[in-house]
């Protein structure tokens, strides 16, 4: 009889031990949901946006003078564009 309640006990405390691991997977399931979920949000639905020149922008001036200035590197244009400015004056110079 003794072995009887103790194999009761024990599928007692098996059970317990089920529904606490049911809760828990529960649990990270509507974590990993809300994280999701909240990740698509923060995603743009568009394309990545590259920096948009306007047409009457000196910067667009620059790009059009010489059609070779748009197979440049960002990095490169950007140094040339700098060198371009300060060629047509219009850098702002500190007074001495």
């Amino acid at each position: 009889m003794a072995l009887c309640y103790c194999g009761v006990f024990l599928l007692l405390v098996i059970a317990l031990i089920l529904f606490r691991i049911n809760g828990r997977l529960a649990m990270f399931s509507a974590k990993l949901n809300k994280s999701s979920r909240s990740s698509k949000l923060a995603e743009p639905d568009a394309e990545p946006q590259n920096a948009e020149v306007e047409p009457g922008t000196p910067f667009n001036e620059f790009l059009n003078e010489d059609s070779e200035r748009r197979n440049l590197s960002k990095k490169e244009q950007f140094k040339a564009y700098r060198k371009w400015r300060k060629e047509k004056g219009l850098n702002w110079v500190a007074k001495e």
